[in-house]
């Protein structure tokens, strides 16, 4: 059970939508990896019922919808907790509500991608529970830039003092979430391994998302 959860956040905001950055706690990345290692390889049958990839846009072999038991109370828990901080640290409100309609495990290997897209609801997020001891690596050594298995957020267009685009390599661990309506991709990585992570989709107030 998790009792407690000392967040350490930051906060980027430099015109245009936020991203909120911070880290799962072990635990729940213990418990999901377990899930996928002892459940979901070792039952077709679950596999095959909680199978979400018809309803995503990634280019990717394996995706599964996190059911209930799961969720709860720890996992829950977090995105309720890192949720209310975002939207706190973005509007000086408290939220009441929080719903999450969708959360989903992405298993991706070499060559698979999730080609730029956004999500539903109000608030999404992505979190990283495996890497493969390779990513990142690129097959051109000679290569300046190497952007392999990198997550790439988008909005707006390349101007003076304006970037339009940032793309983070992420860790064991880290989370990011975001408003829904970011636009976001994920780049394929080479090599042996899985890149192991989880999405959600939740709902929150109408009076604080909408601001017209």
């Amino acid at each position: 059970m998790l009792n407690k959860v000392n967040l350490e956040f930051s906060y980027a905001n430099a015109f245009g939508p936020p991203i909120g950055i911070t880290n799962i706690p072990e635990l729940i990345i213990k418990n999901l990896n377990s899930f996928v290692d002892n459940e979901i390889d070792h039952n077709s049958e679950l596999a095959k019922k909680l199978d979400y990839g018809h309803q995503l846009v990634g280019q990717v072999k394996q995706e599964f919808k996190i059911p209930k038991e799961i969720l709860e109370p720890d996992l829950f828990a977090f995105l309720l907790n890192i949720t209310k901080h975002f939207i706190k640290l973005g509007t000086k409100k408290e939220i009441i509500k929080f719903e999450i309609i969708s959360a989903w495990v992405v298993r991706q290997f070499e060559n698979e991608y999730n080609p730029i897209h956004y999500h539903d609801g109000h608030i999404s997020g992505a979190g990283y529970i495996m890497l493969p001891e390779s990513f990142g690596d690129s097959f051109q050594k000679s290569k300046k830039g190497n952007l392999n298995g990198h997550i790439n957020f988008n909005y707006g267009v390349r101007q003076f003092m304006n970037n339009g685009h940032k793309s983070y390599k992420p860790k064991v661990g880290d989370f990011y979430i975001f408003p829904n309506y970011l636009y976001h991709s994920v780049n394929p990585f080479y090599g042996p391994g899985e890149r192991r992570s989880i999405s959600f989709n939740a709902l929150i107030d109408n009076e604080i998302y909408n601001v017209y």
